[in-house]
Formats: structure tokens, C-alpha cells, sequence
């Protein structure tokens, strides 16, 4: 089933690796972070255990992998749409 691409304005970072700007899209099978540098990351969704809304700060578990720290940098309400989104 084809569904329409959401993207969300975000800050994010793996671990207790740097900060990065930019935006996720999500386009079925996957979550892709990109930001105005070279750094970009695709998300398997299906490598998701677990997302948690924390404190202003949507917190993504992966499958074999490092966790993610996701902050909005859009209007408010917008990390819990996002997160309703990944978990979908």
C-alpha cells in the first residue's frame, strides 16, 4: 500500500554521538534523517523494538544497533505525531 511521505523538522543523534539537524522522512520500509551536511541515516523500521516520548525527546531502540534521540524542531505536538507515526 502506497503511503504519502511525512517529514518532520529534527534534531537527532545516535549513542552519545554529536547533535545533527535536519529532517526525517518517512518512506516505507524506512526512516531517513538527513541534515544540511553529508551525515544521513536510514532507519530499517522494522529494526525498531521500541520508541518512547521522554522528556521532550522521542527515544528509538534498533535491532543490533545504537539507540536514537529524536527533538522536534517543529511546532509543538509534533514528536508525539511523529512517534504515533514510527510505531504505525
Amino acid at each position: 500500500m502506497h503511503m504519502p511521505r511525512r517529514s518532520y523538522a529534527i534534531w537527532w543523534n545516535e549513542g552519545n554521538g554529536p547533535k545533527h539537524v535536519g529532517k526525517l522522512e518517512i518512506a516505507r520500509p524506512h526512516a531517513l534523517l538527513s541534515g544540511n551536511g553529508p551525515r544521513r541515516l536510514a532507519v530499517l523500521l522494522a529494526d525498531i523494538t521500541s520508541i518512547e516520548y521522554r522528556r521532550g525527546e522521542v527515544l528509538i531502540d534498533r535491532r543490533g544497533t545504537t539507540g536514537l534521540r529524536i527533538g522536534s524542531l517543529d511546532a509543538p505536538g509534533t514528536l508525539l505525531e511523529l512517534a504515533h507515526s514510527l510505531n504505525s
